[in-house]
């Protein structure tokens, strides 16, 4: 099936700029040479066969199969960095929580950058608001959908029941799958009386 759309262009593009800047950061972030002598750059072999191999490479260290740079963990076929960002294979990752934004995430997407829900109140509280989606570029399908509100606290004695809190607005997204996502969250329930 031939994609010529100018949504999944955009995405294709965010995508490999973003897997561009993470396969630059070990450059960028690596300790300058001692001005008293030269060293010799690793070869491919010392480098490792690619990412996700479990390799350390220069600056950085073993991290469950990949290797983790000041922030950016590179392995499983994806970057990201912190729990904010990813590009690659990002499935079910960078998602708020408890009424926090979702992340950014490009590629395989699905399930990914979606808002937080928000927390039930305590007794006689208000819910808090359900967190905003974020952005997805590539196959999105329930992605960067507002978080719920959550529910208000339930009445004390001789008192009412808390508001709920509300739903968090839908995300911005481009590519396959977006009738799933960016989706505004729902209100949470008031609390029983």
């Amino acid at each position: 099936m031939r994609m010529r759309s100018w949504k999944f262009r955009a995405g294709l593009v965010l995508s490999t700029t973003l897997i561009g800047a993470g396969a630059m950061v070990p450059a960028a972030t690596a300790a300058p040479a001692q001005p008293s002598h030269v060293t010799a750059a690793p070869t491919g072999q010392q480098l490792g066969s690619g990412f996700g191999s479990g390799d350390i490479r220069p600056g950085g260290s073993r991290f469950g199969g990949g290797t983790a740079l000041g922030g950016v963990k590179v392995g499983n076929g994806s970057v990201r960095v912190g729990d904010g960002v990813c590009a690659g294979n990002c499935n079910g990752s960078v998602n708020g929580t408890n009424g926090g934004k979702g992340g950014i995430c490009a590629g395989l997407c699905n399930g990914s950058a979606n808002g937080g829900n928000g927390t039930t109140g305590q007794p006689g509280g208000n819910g808090t608001n359900g967190g905003k989606g974020g952005i997805c570029a590539g196959v999105c399908n329930g992605s960067t959908n507002g978080g719920n509100g959550g529910n208000g606290g339930n009445a004390l004695p001789g008192g009412d029941g808390g508001n709920g809190g509300a739903g968090g607005d839908g995300g911005i997204c481009i590519g396959v799958g977006c009738q799933t996502s960016g989706q505004g969250g729902r209100g949470g329930n008031g609390g029983n009386d």
